[in-house]
């Protein structure tokens, strides 16, 4: 049966294109692939009870609700010159590549028809039993983040924290061509950060929050605090997230040019020190709050950062710029009975940063860092 083409859609305001399908479960399961757990970072296996009765479910051979997909963007327009020929059997072939797409709604679904599937060499599905699918066309990345973030926020309980994961995965590859030299690779991949500009999809996922938010606490104890904050970035219209996402790409730049000046004068651990999840939450953290009070801070936010890459371009292998030392000294220096040392070393972080940016870089880094210890 292969993938069978059911009609489309257009959503009008953001000129989306959605392709609707029917499916055997069987060649599903083929097009997500064995790795389709490996998009998503924390949204793991679900155990609740109603699962289990859903999986029984489906072996009597219910009509399960529609799953969501979302074709990556670089395969978008070759799907949509397919469609634009109206060559149905050509389309249903494109839409069924392994590989071309992302699971946005129907993860826990996927992994009961995934286990049924591996269960026992004798379970078979029932035959004929088939899925109906929705397939997004969206390579515009405003209209992404307003579908991923906004749309999905006002259908169903849904965290900030994964609904910025969503958007990551979905345009893992576009920020990648983006952002010279940029490497994002998943908590699960066999590979490790073993160069500059290689960062894991969390900690982008996080500094991205950080900076939407303008803070560094990502997993706030104050509930309701981090729910006022999400209702207000949730107010913001289209272009607005768009503006935002796009100031933090080209920090994004900035960041992994610092990364790379840092790798040719640090060895060892120090070398990877900005791809610590503290201090790259609380750099752009820092960025969002310092500069979005006027341009002339975001004048000086930007000086101060390409001052710091020229001046660990200039510094000599196994001299430090950074003054990676003097902080760590400072940080020993908390006590663990008086103060939470993740929460302190964010804000000795955060206040130290900021501190650069107003001065345009002119002060040191180890002068920001004593100064703020106080």
């Amino acid at each position: 049966m292969g993938f069978q083409i059911l009609g489309t859609a257009k959503d009008f305001r953001t000129d989306t294109v959605v392709v609707y399908a029917k499916a055997l479960v069987e060649d599903y399961l083929e097009l997500v692939g064995d790795d389709f757990s490996d998009f998503y970072i924390q949204r793991k296996k679900e155990t609740h009870k109603a699962y289990k009765r859903l999986k029984n479910d489906i072996v009597d051979g219910a009509l399960l609700p529609t799953i969501t997909l979302a074709v990556k963007p670089e395969y978008v327009p070759n799907v949509k010159s397919v469609l634009e020929a109206n060559d149905l059997e050509s389309l249903a072939s494109e839409l069924g590549k392994k590989g071309t797409v992302n699971i946005l709604d129907g993860l826990q679904r996927t992994y009961i028809l995934k286990e049924l599937k591996e269960s026992s060499d004798t379970f078979t599905f029932k035959e004929g039993q088939t899925l109906l699918l929705e397939f997004w066309l969206e390579t515009e990345i405003k209209h992404l983040i307003y579908r991923l973030i906004v749309l999905n926020s006002g259908q169903k309980p849904m965290s900030m924290r994964h609904q910025v994961e969503l958007l990551f995965l979905t345009i893992k590859e576009t920020l990648e061509k983006d952002v010279e030299g940029l490497e994002i690779y998943l908590e699960r991949d066999t590979a490790r950060r073993d160069k500059a500009k290689k960062f894991s999809l969390d900690r982008i996922v996080t500094a991205y929050q950080s900076f939407v938010t303008k803070s560094p606490e990502v997993k706030r104890d104050n509930i309701v605090a981090s729910k006022m904050i999400e209702d207000d970035i949730m107010g913001n219209d289209e272009e607005e997230l768009d503006s935002i996402f796009n100031e933090f790409k080209q920090y994004l730049i900035y960041y992994t040019l610092l990364d790379e000046a840092v790798s040719s004068v640090y060895k060892n651990g120090k070398a990877n020190w900005l791809a610590d999840e503290n201090v790259m939450n609380s750099f752009f953290a820092a960025i969002a709050d310092f500069s979005s009070i006027n341009p002339q801070r975001k004048q000086r936010t930007e000086i101060a950062i390409q001052s710091l890459i020229t001046l660990i371009n200039k510094s000599p292998e196994g001299s430090d710029p950074l003054a990676i030392e003097k902080f760590n000294e400072i940080k020993s220096g908390l006590n663990p009975k008086k103060d939470n040392i993740g929460f302190a070393t964010r804000k000795l972080l955060v206040s130290a940063f900021k501190e650069f940016f107003r001065e345009e870089g002119e002060k040191s880094l180890e002068s920001c860092w004593v100064a703020e210890a106080k």
